[in-house]
């Protein structure tokens, strides 16, 4: 048989139209023949997907099932509308554009999952961004369906749009925010300065993000509310990662002593203080170190490292609880105010109205706060504890009658 004749008679059969039963005929028999290779060629994936060790092979083959059976049945039409002439050219032209879209649909699909998701992801580990991805696809589908179109109505769409200043101008002033977005996105992605899961700090918005889109991020913060932030907006503002280099996080809190203290027992505070928390790290340890010395009280910092940043701060509240007791165990104060034996106050400053001499010595009062642990302090001696205090700034005698 030669079959160098084949489309000279198939172009015989088109100028001259076939009857309806014979056109219906041979649409069922196209129909029968591809069910007939669609199952025999889906079996046969199947069989070969399990022999394999991964699971995208089976999940392709679930989402070419429909498509292919959309494609057998376009298949059949075309075939009817073919044999019945130039009857039906604009349904002709139609039921081409679909089956060029399926066609076009699966190959791009059968593309994405063995270059990008076994290929790339599975045997190179190297996961794709999804802004990446999902801009890939789109330009791979826009291409292919003014490639479609054009090759169906004979019109070349690309130069058309390509060539078309009016096109470009609106298009440009209308997507400015959208493209300046994108671009930052992918920027972003590109730099990896954070990820799904990454906690971080954005213009002052602490959160973690759970997406990361074309045109925004979205955060979650504490209190569990979702923040959208367009991403030019973080490409410009200073982003801390607390995931970053790993999810090992470094704290800081500071506690204020009495200025009297030894630094051996507030080290030894600290230490069972440590103890008492568990949830925190003991590699690296932690660290005490004195920061400033003050005529009121000692600083202390306190650094210590946790492995999940959500819980930062009941950690830190652990912690703090956790010194305070400690520092009461071992006798240590932590209120400035326990830091001086007594604060010297102006006699006249106690009682206006009074006679003071002015070479007296101030009175000095006792500390507002004692030592923890200690018996609370006597009630304070003079003219203090002889009733409520007077009104500030204004004397409490009656007014001289005129």
């Amino acid at each position: 048989m030669n079959l160098d004749r084949l489309p000279a008679l198939w172009a015989d059969l088109s100028r001259h139209p076939t009857s309806l039963l014979v056109a219906l005929g041979a649409a069922i028999a196209v129909l029968g023949l591809g069910f007939f290779a669609y199952r025999l060629l889906f079996a046969l994936l199947s069989r070969a997907a399990r022999a394999t060790r991964t699971s995208l092979d089976d999940l392709l083959i679930r989402r070419m099932r429909l498509p292919a059976r959309l494609l057998v049945a376009l298949l059949a039409l075309h075939t009817f509308i073919a044999l019945r002439g130039a009857e039906l050219p604009t349904l002709h032209k139609g039921v081409l554009l679909l089956e060029l879209a399926l066609a076009s649909y699966l190959a791009i699909e059968i593309a994405e999952t063995m270059v990008i998701d076994y290929w790339l992801a599975e045997r190179r580990k190297v996961q794709l961004p999804a802004l990446v991805r999902h801009l890939l696809l789109t330009i791979l589908y826009l291409v292919a369906g003014l490639s479609i179109v054009g090759a169906v109505t004979g019109v070349d769409l690309v130069p058309l749009l390509a060539t078309s200043t009016v096109i470009t101008v609106v298009l440009g002033l209308a997507l400015q925010d959208t493209l300046g977005n994108l671009f930052a996105g992918l920027a972003l992605h590109s730099e990896r300065s954070f990820g799904v899961g990454d906690w971080i700090l954005v213009d002052g918005i602490e959160g973690q993000v759970v997406y990361v889109g074309w045109r925004s991020t979205r955060l979650r913060t504490f209190s569990g509310d979702i923040v959208i932030l367009p991403n030019s907006i973080i490409a410009k503002a200073r982003v801390q990662n607390f995931c970053a280099p790993d999810r090992t996080c470094a704290r800081n809190i500071e506690m204020l002593v009495a200025l009297d203290a030894a630094p051996e027992a507030v080290e030894r505070a600290a230490q069972r203080a440590y103890a008492q928390v568990p949830d925190i790290l003991r590699e690296p340890p932690p660290r005490l170190w004195l920061a400033a010395v003050t005529p009121l009280f000692q600083r202390y910092v306190i650094k210590f490292w946790i492995a999940d940043f959500e819980r930062h701060d009941l950690l830190e509240s652990e912690l703090m609880r956790a010194f305070f007791r400690a520092c009461r165990d071992e006798g240590v104060a932590l209120s400035p105010a326990a830091a001086q034996p007594g604060l010297a106050v102006d006699p006249r400053i106690l009682d206006p109205r009074a006679a003071v001499d002015p070479t007296a010595a101030p009175v000095v009062l006792p500390a507002i706060v004692a030592v923890p642990a200690a018996p609370a302090p006597a009630a304070v001696s003079g003219k203090l504890d002889a009733g409520p205090p007077r009104q500030q700034g204004r004397s409490a005698e009656p007014l001289p009658e005129r």
